[in-house]
């Protein structure tokens, strides 16, 4: 066997195990496996990371192996690390300490984006077959959640792609990515500001900038327009968390906010603008420390209208109000130690648990709450796929494969 043959043998083994793998996530992931209720994200990476495999056969198979096998493992390695941000959040699903946190953390985010994709999909917005997947929550080691195309960190990810390669490709694939502070495994109020997260990939997705820019000129003077246009992101994404949990929502974040930055320098308003604006959205009196523009733009936010959702309000497309009675009287059976009846959503059961939590923080640690809520919730989330129904987006996927095989081929001035 030449040098060429043995090097291409080579090369076609390590091309064929990326290959296998692929294949391996997309059996677990059919319907009735144990990852069945990530099966259209799963389907969507394993197409987008087809195309850059697709690529990299027939250079296999090329004369100049020789010559090229250094850059084509290289590429290998590349789309490797890509499969491994997935490939870790994926597994896990498998580990029994973590599982159900973050089914029930999935599940949430589901809830809350839900309602959006609904309504954002069609000939008003964006294509039924170009929409995004349902979120993927994973644990990172972050100390606040965070939304991928809000800034997330990629320091400790780097590997063999140059610096903000990952991010870029993390990005063009259609699966929403929402990280989760290790430390809010057991504290399950917390999770309520994943709501906030998905505000952030509600507006991305379903392209809400310009009208949300519209809608805040027209609610302050001009004078304050730059510092409210600065804040808009964060804005919506408490307005939307607000709509989508109520209550629960605010006391989480008002708890957070206790112990964050205030200055409002950057791309958050001060606290009391935030706590101002979700109390506004609850139609609740804040304090006299309320800015002035907070009543407006509250209003401006949940009324819209929005056209990119058919010319509705905001709180048309999600809204907590009918779900807060329940909730309320959840977390009340929560803190009396009885199992909680009936079968409310997971958005309901974790308001619940927040409710409970700011009603009676040592009745909630003695009663095992967070416990209680976690068995509720894995009870509420039917089995099946989630998202099943919508229709499959081979052209979406193959754009977004083709994406990624442009960035991870491109020239780096540091290979590795």
């Amino acid at each position: 066997m030449s040098a060429a043959e043995r090097r291409r043998a080579e090369l076609r083994a390590k091309l064929g195990g990326l290959e296998a793998e692929l294949a391996s996530w997309s059996e677990l992931s059919r319907a009735g496996g144990p990852l069945e209720k990530h099966h259209t994200q799963v389907a969507a990476i394993v197409a987008a990371m087809a195309v850059p495999i697709a690529e990299l056969r027939p250079r296999v198979d090329a004369a100049d192996v020789l010559d090229t096998w250094p850059e084509i493992e290289r590429s290998l390695l590349r789309i490797h690390q890509v499969l491994e941000y997935f490939r870790s959040k994926l597994t896990l699903r498998f580990v029994a300490a973590f599982r159900d946190h973050l089914a029930m953390a999935d599940e949430f985010a589901w809830e809350c984006y839900r309602p959006a994709r609904q309504r954002g999909s069609g000939p008003h917005n964006v294509p039924a077959d170009r929409v995004r997947e349902p979120p993927l929550t994973f644990f990172s080691q972050d100390s606040t959640p965070f939304a991928i195309p809000r800034g997330a960190s990629y320091r400790s990810e780097i590997g063999v792609l140059p610096p903000g390669t990952l991010r870029a490709v993390v990005e063009r694939l259609p699966v929403p990515v929402i990280g989760i502070p290790w430390f809010q495994l057991r504290h399950l109020p917390d999770a309520l500001v994943l709501a906030h997260e998905v505000g952030h990939h509600v507006e991305t997705d379903f392209r809400l900038t310009p009208t949300l820019e519209r809608l805040v000129d027209e609610a302050v003077p001009a004078a304050r327009r730059p510092a409210w246009r600065r804040w808009l992101g964060e804005v919506f994404a408490d307005v939307y968390g607000t709509l989508a949990a109520g209550p629960a929502f605010a006391a989480a974040l008002t708890d957070f906010l206790a112990t964050g930055p205030d200055n409002g320098q950057g791309a958050y308003p001060p606290s009391r603008i935030r706590i101002a604006l979700v109390a506004e959205v609850l139609g609740e009196s804040p304090s006299d420390e309320e800015d002035p523009d907070a009543p407006a733009v509250a209003a401006a936010l949940v009324a819209g209208p929005y056209p990119e959702f058919g010319g509705v309000a905001l709180s048309d497309v999600i809204n907590f109000s009918q779900e807060h009675a329940l909730a309320e009287r959840t977390a009340n059976q929560l803190l009396r130690g009885f199992a909680v009846k009936g079968a409310p959503s997971v958005r309901t059961l974790l308001a619940a648990a927040g409710l409970a939590f700011g009603s009676d923080p040592l009745a909630y640690e003695q009663r095992n709450v967070a416990d209680a809520v976690v068995r509720a919730a894995l009870a509420t989330i039917k089995q099946g796929i989630r998202a099943a129904g919508t229709p499959t987006a081979p052209a979406r996927d193959t754009e977004a494969g083709q994406a990624i095989m442009d960035i991870l081929t491109a020239p780096s001035d540091n290979p590795s």
